[in-house]
């Protein structure tokens, strides 16, 4: 099996490295005005030795029986499984999911389609502020203290995800001084989002033809010292045989809890 491929993959433009204003990735222009493309080595993580808490990711085995093209069987399904599941490997005290989105294979459509460049989906700034505003998710009660993570869940649907699967880069190879925050204005909503600068010291892995019987757990905020703040991760565009289908996968957002 090959090492690696080589990808070519969006990172923020160097005109933002030293400046504390805030760009704007929204749609197809702004992505195009606020990124610039870099070739990399994305390798094969099969047999590497990752784990959410260090690498950022991991893959985890999960057979599902939930229809996903039927919400309910998603909801009521699917979530309580992974659910579970994220529950297991963190060991957090609280899980919830706040947001999930079926991806069915429309890489022209900039909200619908397949992330087009690095980032990740929460603020590194004042992480606490950031999640102790959504705790109202998870209902904790008064008189405890808590530190709060979110993780990502990514599974393919139907088939591998062959062609534009995730490449990630490991978080050990990440600085601080590499990350600059961006305005992601989608589905009617603005956020604060994260958004890497180029540095050669990143390591990109991918899973190469991830099974539906396989999920991706990787990091998206940390507010507890010493983890893994978030996992920076892009789509990306893989060599295969024509007749190979697009990529469909489920991707989640679970906000956990964590006694003190």
């Amino acid at each position: 099996m090959t090492e690696y491929v080589e990808a070519r993959v969006r990172y923020l433009a160097p005109v933002w490295r030293d400046t504390d204003e805030i760009p704007t990735i929204a749609d197809w222009s702004t992505m195009a005005a606020n990124t610039v493309e870099h070739t990399v080595r994305v390798h094969d993580a099969w047999d590497a030795d990752c784990d959410v808490e260090t690498t950022g990711f991991q893959r985890v085995s999960h057979t599902t029986l939930a229809d996903f093209t039927d919400p309910r069987s998603v909801e009521h399904v699917y979530l309580p499984e992974v659910a579970s599941l994220v529950q297991k490997l963190t060991s957090a005290d609280h899980v919830v999911a706040t947001h999930h989105y079926i991806r069915w294979g429309n890489p022209g459509d900039f909200e619908a389609g397949y992330a087009g460049f690095l980032h990740g989906d929460k603020p590194l700034a004042d992480p606490m502020a950031y999640s102790l505003a959504r705790a109202r998710h998870l209902q904790l009660g008064p008189g405890r203290s808590h530190d709060f993570a979110w993780y990502n869940t990514w599974q393919p649907i139907d088939h591998p995800a062959t062609r534009n699967p995730l490449a990630l880069i490991d978080a050990r190879t990440v600085s601080p001084g590499d990350l600059h925050p961006y305005r992601y204005d989608g589905a009617g909503e603005q956020n604060l989002e994260t958004v890497p600068l180029h540095s050669s010291a990143h390591r990109f892995h991918y899973f190469p033809s991830l099974p539906p019987e396989d999920l991706i757990l990787f990091k998206q905020l940390d507010t507890r010292p010493d983890h893994t703040p978030t996992c920076l991760h892009s789509a990306f565009e893989t060599p295969a045989p024509p007749a190979t289908p697009l990529r469909r996968s489920i991707e989640t957002r679970w906000l956990c809890a964590f006694t003190s």
